[in-house]
């Protein structure tokens, strides 16, 4: 399924087009802020991540905005501050590129032309959703997290990561439930919840190869630090994962029919 999905990704250039120059961006946006720098280091990304993708599921180079820096030996309150309000509208810019994202995936697989104003209008149409739904995810998973982390330390994180992935696979279609049916964020979760129970052939070796991808890249990305590589396997890293979402919203699609 994956590799004819290939086929039908290179007829719609904007998948492949909008998550390589989001990610460009961010990455030089991080560059100015804090440095184009880099280690190579080992590292296991056990990832599924669902619509527009992003090489911030796989790398943990110091230089990609989305988290809050605390590097330097220049660290105030007012750094603090001003990372967090640089975090926040990163949410907000992530929010309304996911919706647009998803929206463009839900034209491609019902073979409808795709547009950058197609784009804008689903990121302004379902940002509001996106941002709520992160807050509704990333919330209750630092709490938690943050409380077996410090009761468990590494067994508490490593029961943190399954807790997510298993959540992640049982509310898969997420985020293509809440484009794709124009629901609100409640009736996306019950939505979602009953695609999955009802989930094609293809859905685990779907599962199975996103998250053994990222498992992949996330080493190669980590591991092999060189700046013109990071950007090579950046534009492949993006390639692959908008057919795998184009994979994942035909599934989803197959599903719902």
């Amino acid at each position: 399924m994956i590799s004819a999905t290939f086929g039908k990704l290179f007829k719609f250039p904007l998948l492949i087009l909008i998550p390589v120059i989001a990610d460009v961006l961010t990455m030089l946006v991080g560059a100015a802020l804090y440095g184009f720098h880099g280690s190579p280091h080992l590292t296991f990304k056990f990832a599924l991540q669902m619509g527009l993708p992003s090489i911030n599921t796989v790398s943990e180079q110091g230089f990609l905005p989305g988290s809050v820096q605390l590097v330097g030996s220049s660290f105030t309150a007012s750094h603090l501050i001003n990372n967090l309000l640089f975090l926040i509208f990163f949410l907000i810019v992530q929010a309304f590129l996911q919706g647009g994202y998803v929206g463009l995936l839900h034209e491609a697989v019902n073979q409808r032309e795709l547009s950058f104003e197609k784009f804008v209008m689903y990121g302004a149409r379902f940002f509001i959703r996106f941002i709520l739904l992160s807050l509704i995810i990333m919330i209750p998973l630092l709490i938690i997290g943050g409380i077996l982390t410090a009761a468990l330390q590494i067994a508490g994180a490593i029961f943190m990561i399954l807790i997510y992935l298993l959540l992640r696979i049982r509310f898969l279609f997420l985020e293509l439930c809440l484009v794709a049916e124009d629901c609100s964020i409640p009736q996306a979760f019950s939505r979602s919840r009953i695609a999955f129970e009802n989930r094609t052939p293809n859905t685990l070796p779907l599962i199975g190869a996103a998250i053994l991808f990222n498992l992949i890249a996330g080493l190669l990305v980590n591991a092999l630090w060189l700046p013109l590589l990071f950007f090579v396997l950046l534009i492949l890293y993006d390639i692959v994962s908008a057919a795998l979402q184009l994979a994942f919203m035909s599934d989803y699609q197959r599903i719902h029919r």
